[in-house]
């Protein structure tokens, strides 16, 4: 299908000089003051649940690639979401192709608006939402300046043991628990980067915890820094559907017991295991021989048909963010990143614009009873649309639609999916049964664009 807008970048970036990849990163904290910027509402959950300490600090973490005409920056975001309006205030500040990705920290500040003191009242305190941005294209713009000869290392993990972190509570049961791994380092070996994908959502903590934390995220990071090095980027996956430790029953291998819920032990456990897993399988890799890469993107219009969403916009809680266009839709973008030798990809990145649902990340979309649009064209998997012997997809990026539901499962009327008795969570956080079918169609288009 032809996209809805014209494509707004699609730059190709030549091979690099003299085959020389360079890479650069850095970090740089995001941590709300709460005597500051307080009272701080916590995203996800409930309303008003008001921040009453820090825990670990939260971060704006970037990778940068150069060696062809502009570099390229991917940088992970302690926070909910971002959406494309301050997005686009973070590029204006950096001289490059800039993926912001948020990780979807339910444990961390609304960034959104969505969660503030009443369901009437916006979460988002304008100051540090600016904040948010200074410092995220702070870290951009010092990845670049860190930039300098590299090789890349890429590596691929998936084991039973992965799908034991993840509880998904709506059928089908459909996992995307890969961990996908890039390491930059120097020709003589010295740690530059470590860029690890991976999809579940970091809440372990749940709804009544009122510390700020990065959740398993920050562990995850901090537990690859300690073995390979460098600066930890980590990006969230397909997390739609929903994607989440909370349920998940993780055992701890020393005891043989289940972890307990909502606690940091938890939490813990799955970040450093994660790391754990990729830091391994890095050490081992081969050199990647990469000497080009692409950036593309395009932006398309989804019709927003979700009405809590359009008297949210309405009513100020996204706090002039996220605006519908005069004809009802919303504008979003939909991006794409390859890694090639040659004209052969070695690397392939969708960049999807909300949570995707991982049936449509990997494959799996049922017909069911009880479905409105049960005739609905199936949507092909993303990574299926690739060609890669590595294929990542980075979730919430530049910008936040709420879950990405095939048309063919969504369901907000009765009878419900399976004969439930109420409708499934899902279609009260997306934008509208579209979402799917015009970001992956968009998404083909840059994939198969000469």
């Amino acid at each position: 299908m032809r996209t809805t807008a014209a494509m707004v970048a699609a730059t190709l970036l030549a091979s690099t000089a003299a085959g020389e990849l360079r890479v650069g990163a850095a970090a740089r904290t995001v941590t709300p003051d709460l005597a500051k910027y307080g009272p701080v509402y916590m995203a996800g959950f409930d309303h008003n649940r008001r921040a009453t300490g820090v825990h670990d600090d939260l971060y704006a973490r970037c990778i940068a690639f150069g060696g062809g005409a502009r570099p390229l920056v991917i940088c992970g975001v302690d926070v909910i979401g971002i959406f494309r309006d301050d997005v686009e205030k973070i590029r204006a500040q950096v001289d490059a192709d800039l993926v912001v990705a948020a990780l979807h920290d339910h444990e961390g500040p609304d960034t959104m608006g969505m969660w503030g003191a009443s369901p009437a009242a916006t979460g988002i305190n304008p100051a540090y939402n600016a904040y948010l941005v200074e410092r995220t294209a702070e870290a951009a713009r010092a990845a670049i300046q860190a930039m300098r000869p590299a090789r890349v290392r890429l590596a691929a993990v998936k084991t039973p043991e992965l799908d034991t972190f993840i509880d998904d509570t709506r059928p089908p049961v459909v996992h995307d628990p890969e961990i996908l791994a890039l390491r930059a380092e120097t020709a003589g070996g010295e740690p530059i980067a470590t860029l690890v994908n991976w999809a579940n959502h970091p809440e372990t903590l749940g709804s009544r915890n009122t510390l700020i934390t990065a959740d398993y995220s920050g562990y995850l990071c901090r537990e690859l820094e300690r073995t390979l090095g460098g600066t930890a980027v980590f990006v969230n996956g397909a997390v739609g559907g929903m994607q989440s430790p909370l349920g998940a029953a993780v055992k701890d291998p020393r005891t043989g017991s289940v972890l307990p819920e909502r606690t940091f032990e938890k939490a813990e456990f799955i970040g450093s295991r994660v790391a754990r897993l990729a830091s391994d399988a890095l050490k081992s890799a081969p050199v990647a021989a990469i000497d080009g890469y692409l950036f593309r993107e395009t932006t398309v219009r989804i019709p927003m048909t979700n009405a809590g969403f359009q008297m949210a916009a309405k009513a100020g809680i996204f706090a002039g963010r996220k605006l519908p266009n005069d004809d009802g839709t919303t504008t979003t973008p939909v991006g794409y990143i390859r890694f090639a030798r040659g004209r052969e990809p070695v690397l392939e990145i969708g960049l999807i614009p909300g949570e995707l649902y991982p049936e449509l990340s990997v494959g799996g979309v049922e017909r069911y009873s009880g479905a409105d649009f049960p005739g609905a064209p199936i949507e092909p998997a993303v990574k299926q649309l690739m060609a890669a012997p590595y294929r990542m997809l980075f979730g919430l990026a530049d910008d936040e639609l709420g879950y990405i539901i095939p048309k063919a499962e969504w369901d907000e009327k009765a009878p419900y999916l399976n004969g439930a008795a109420k409708p499934w969570y899902g279609e009260v956080n997306s934008v509208g049964p579209d979402a799917a079918a015009r970001i992956i169609g968009a998404l083909c288009e840059l994939i198969v664009a000469k």
